[in-house]
């Protein structure tokens, strides 16, 4: 049998075959869990429309929509948006960049997991993305997500590596920090039957005193770090942590 040839794919386009297989230890119930509560904390009513900032495959939104609540999913990449739509039919998934998000409503909420905010490499990356969201929030709305930090991508991703198999699935991941650049690096390859391929992925690392700084430029008129992934005070050494904005 000849062995399928491996492609070099744009990030999360090919993955997004293999994404569901190699995230399914994820608890994304805890996830859904933990942002709902923390928004009520802040204020959040339990209502109005809820917006999934990076949804990939729709995981992330599933346990917004199964509470009954009316959510939205957006994600840049079409291929991961053909798998959310094929999974939640009732739900409206939208294909935009973050940093140019033009919807026709606004949001009581605005949530975002699982690295999304690190794909943004600039200051002038986050700076477009949070005036988005910024706009799209009702009054007093609600922006949840987490980042990793310097820490967390320096230490944990530096020269690292990751392997193994989901199902029928193989995959590799070796992560690199370029202290240069500031940038951390993940090479992506997956093997299945019918396909084998390679992404590169990029991440910029946030710490708590930048992204407040930033958030804080656009309006946003209160920020606070929370600990990942359970929330209370985030140590100055945390590796990756919740940024929870007011509008």
């Amino acid at each position: 049998m000849e062995e399928p040839q491996t492609q070099e794919a744009k990030p999360f386009s090919l993955l997004a075959k293999v994404y569901d297989a190699i995230m399914s230890d994820i608890d994304y119930e805890d996830w859904g869990e933990f942002i709902l509560e923390t928004a009520k904390k802040y204020g959040w009513r339990n209502d109005g429309l809820v917006l999934d900032l990076g949804c990939g495959t729709g995981n992330s939104t599933f346990p917004i929509f199964a509470r009954g609540l009316q959510v939205v999913g957006l994600d840049y990449s079409a291929e991961m948006l053909e798998i959310a739509r094929a999974k939640l039919p009732p739900v409206e998934f939208v294909q935009a960049d973050f940093r140019e998000i033009k919807l026709d409503r606004e949001f009581s909420l605005v949530y975002s997991v699982f690295d999304a905010i690190n794909n943004l490499l600039t200051d002038e990356d986050v700076l477009a993305m949070a005036k988005s969201i910024y706009d799209l929030l009702e009054p007093n709305g609600i922006f949840i997500f987490d980042v990793n930090t310097t820490i967390g991508l320096r230490e944990l991703w530096a020269n690292g590596k990751a392997e193994g198999w989901a199902g029928e699935v193989y995959y590799s991941w070796n992560h690199f920090f370029d202290e240069e650049t500031g940038l951390a690096k993940v090479e992506a390859f997956c093997e299945d039957n019918d396909i084998s391929f390679t992404e590169t992925h990029y991440e910029r690392p946030y710490d708590s005193g930048l992204i407040s700084q930033l958030l804080s430029e656009v309006g946003f008129k209160e920020t606070e770090i929370l600990k990942y992934p359970g929330g209370g005070p985030a140590k100055a050494d945390a590796p990756r942590i919740w940024v929870v904005a007011k509008k």
